[in-house]
């Protein structure tokens, strides 16, 4: 019994630390992987700015890529170390810079990461398009690109969303869709219904 239960032993300790590196390895990796998520816009190679605007969202090493300025462009995609993978495009494999704000393709075109989101925690009151003033007092709290929306101003509403670029997005509202305007200070919703900080 005991030379059974040796073996027994042996055998799972053998087969641990043949999986344990593999599991150490693929965790490593994605701690390792940059943060890519955010706004990137191309360079061609004479210097010329592309007419794309490429938004990426990462979880973990797994990238989702689309184009946010216009045609419908998109690729799922990966990280590994400094090698970024766009398997959708004609033009799969790029490099990462070492500060992260570029990929270099093997194309030749480089995009560069737009400054991080405008920061839209704190208070905003609505205005409808006649100009008359909302019920509603929203407080966004942001974490990175994520948003949390919530009325402080009487009924109970609220939202998750997140900021892309100037796309405001709040998924749980009827209303879904807004663009923050270039000094960070509205919020110009599809309704017609602009929101403004205080």
């Amino acid at each position: 019994m005991k030379k059974i239960m040796c073996r027994t032993l042996v055998t799972l300790f053998a087969t641990g630390l043949c999986y344990f590196p593999a599991l150490l390895t693929a965790h490593t990796l994605d701690a390792d992987a940059g943060d890519l998520s955010g706004r990137w816009v191309g360079y061609y190679q004479d210097g010329t700015k592309s007419e794309y605007v490429w938004s990426i969202r990462q979880n973990g090493s797994t990238l989702s890529i689309e184009n946010v300025g216009g045609k419908t462009a998109k690729s799922k995609g990966r990280i590994e170390g400094g090698e970024v993978f766009a398997q959708d495009f004609a033009t799969q494999n790029g490099k990462l810079s070492d500060d992260g704000m570029k990929i270099k393709w093997s194309d030749g075109v480089v995009w560069k990461k737009v400054a991080s989101a405008a920061d839209l925690s704190g208070k905003w009151i609505g205005y409808y398009e006649d100009g008359s003033k909302s019920e509603y007092v929203w407080a966004i709290k942001q974490t990175g690109g994520t948003l949390s929306i919530e009325n402080v101003g009487g009924k109970t509403a609220k939202s998750r969303g997140r900021i892309e670029g100037d796309k405001v997005f709040a998924q749980d509202f009827a209303t879904q869709n807004g663009k923050l305007s270039a000094d960070g200070t509205q919020i110009k919703w599809t309704d017609g219904v602009v929101w403004k900080k205080q």
